[in-house]
């Protein structure tokens, strides 16, 4: 849906109201998806977390002591808490930053909504009033000129 100056009227502010309650409504529903992935990111981070405890969880006989399956094990346990770490750090970042700066960006928007609206509201206002004073100018003036004219057809009527 595109906008012109040649749009004017209550088809332009309707288009145009239409128009911010649809990015309002789509604002929105980025904000709960986002809100989602960040839940989902930190279950998964927490998920990870629990499972290199677990795998750290090894038995630790003198047999394996040495070990280079045991060295290898440790290392794969250890980046996966590391992975877990940075998932939560990245979450904890786009909650931060991302929801807040789109939380910001709605409000901003529900208020240029509703200044645009009292802005139309007191256009229309104002055009009402200039239309209803420009008609009472004009049906003074008939009634100056219906006034001047009966003065001058019969003059005596209006004389005492």
């Amino acid at each position: 849906m595109g906008f012109s100056v040649n749009l004017p009227g209550r088809t332009a502010h309707e288009a145009l109201l239409n128009r911010q309650d649809a990015e309002l409504r789509l604002l929105e529903t980025i904000k709960r998806c986002i809100a989602n992935k960040v839940k989902c990111d930190r279950e998964w981070a927490q998920t990870l977390s629990s499972v290199a405890s677990a795998g750290n969880k090894i038995d630790r006989s003198e047999d394996l002591s040495g070990s280079i399956v045991v060295q290898t094990w440790k290392s794969v346990m250890e980046e996966l808490d590391n992975v877990g770490k940075l998932v939560k750090a990245n979450s904890d970042l786009i909650e931060k930053e991302t929801l807040d700066k789109l939380s910001s960006l709605c409000s901003e928007k529900r208020k240029a909504k509703k200044m645009c609206q009292e802005e139309h509201n007191r256009i229309t206002l104002q055009f009402s009033n200039d239309t209803a004073l420009n008609d009472f100018s004009v049906e003074t003036s008939k009634f100056d000129f219906q006034l001047i004219s009966t003065k001058s057809v019969s003059p005596n009527i209006l004389s005492p």
